[in-house]
């Protein structure tokens, strides 16, 4: 696929929306459920040099949004455009391509410092699971 500034629009406005709203809809399932899953998903703490500075909210889903652009560019402009993956459904590459995001859910329960999650909450990691995996279905949009 080559880029050009509609391409790039496209990809980066299919990542910004798929990230706030994977963001509001967590800390809404948060309000109502009591599962710090939003929290989680900002989490910093573990990382060593950014997780001893104390962020905003707003700084923390902006690094959220930062993800989602990589996740977006990655899977249009790497995955997508491979041979091995040219005659696989969008859909069938865009749920590989998450899995990664929704495994995240052990390690990023177990390295927080903060009161989250348990990584043993599985509560928590199906809401966490079903909530990326609508995020993965909106990764083929951006194609």
């Amino acid at each position: 696929m080559k880029m050009n500034g509609k391409i790039f629009y496209k990809v980066s406005l299919i990542g910004l929306i798929n990230g706030i709203l994977l963001g509001v809809i967590m800390k809404w399932v948060e309000m109502f459920s009591g599962k710090q899953v939003y929290k989680l998903l900002l989490n910093v703490d573990f990382l060593p040099v950014i997780g001893d500075v104390s962020w905003s909210e707003a700084s923390l889903f902006f690094f959220h949004l930062l993800f989602s652009l990589a996740i977006t560019f990655s899977y249009v402009f790497i995955l997508h455009p491979l041979k091995v993956f040219r005659k696989w459904n969008k859909y069938a590459l865009a749920f590989i391509t998450i899995i990664p995001t929704i495994m995240l859910y052990f390690p990023l329960s177990a390295l927080s410092k903060t009161e989250v999650v348990l990584p043993s909450d599985w509560t928590a990691f199906f809401l966490w699971t079903i909530l990326h995996l609508f995020y993965g279905l909106s990764l083929p949009k951006a194609i």
